[in-house]
């Protein structure tokens, strides 16, 4: 178990420079601030803020541009059953945004993270995390729209896992919406 451990410290230890090398190697084009609202697990809700960091394209074109971005923010985990258990934590990940170049004003979007979070706990509800530091993989599918394209809502889909380096390995899923206000 301890080997275990050691690996996945490593492996965070690494997705965590890995984060910020992608920050310190582009320059910044967007910074966007967010919220968000999810169901969860086990009929727990999820609350998130987070900063995005939105980096110069690595592809642009007419049609779409591909861009690194990195990601850090906090979250809470609520359960509504008897218990009313509470888990918080905080998240880095790096990830990609692939937004199709439709209008200056009016922009869909597809955007993936895989980083770590740190939680204060490694039990939520009746599910056994394995660890206090788990794996957070976010897919979201969205739009950005207003003047100049600062507003953005999209929906997400979250993941908390270990990736099977513990015996205990339930993990956690979300569920939902999120609103993001770049400057």
């Amino acid at each position: 178990m301890r080997v275990r451990m050691k690996h996945a410290k490593l492996l965070f230890s690494s997705i965590l420079l890995a984060a910020l090398f992608t920050a310190s190697a582009g320059i910044a084009a967007t910074t966007t601030a967010g919220i968000n609202v999810s169901r969860g697990q086990n009929d727990s809700m999820a609350y998130g803020l987070n900063i995005k960091q939105r980096y110069d394209p690595w592809v642009a074109n007419e049609m779409f541009e591909l861009a690194p971005l990195a990601e850090l923010g906090g979250h809470a985990w609520v359960s509504k059953h008897k218990n009313a258990d509470t888990l918080w934590g905080g998240f880095l990940a790096p990830g990609l945004r692939f937004t199709l170049n439709t209008d200056k004003n009016l922009q869909p979007y597809l955007e993936g993270s895989f980083g770590g979070a740190v939680n204060n706990d490694n039990t939520f509800d009746t599910r056994q995390l394995g660890s206090h530091v788990l794996f957070r993989t976010r897919g979201s599918m969205g739009v950005a729209f207003g003047d100049e394209a600062r507003h953005r809502v999209q929906g997400d889909y979250i993941n908390y896992s270990t990736i099977g380096l513990t015996r205990k390995n339930d993990g956690y899923n979300t569920y939902g919406l999120s609103y993001g206000y770049s400057f």
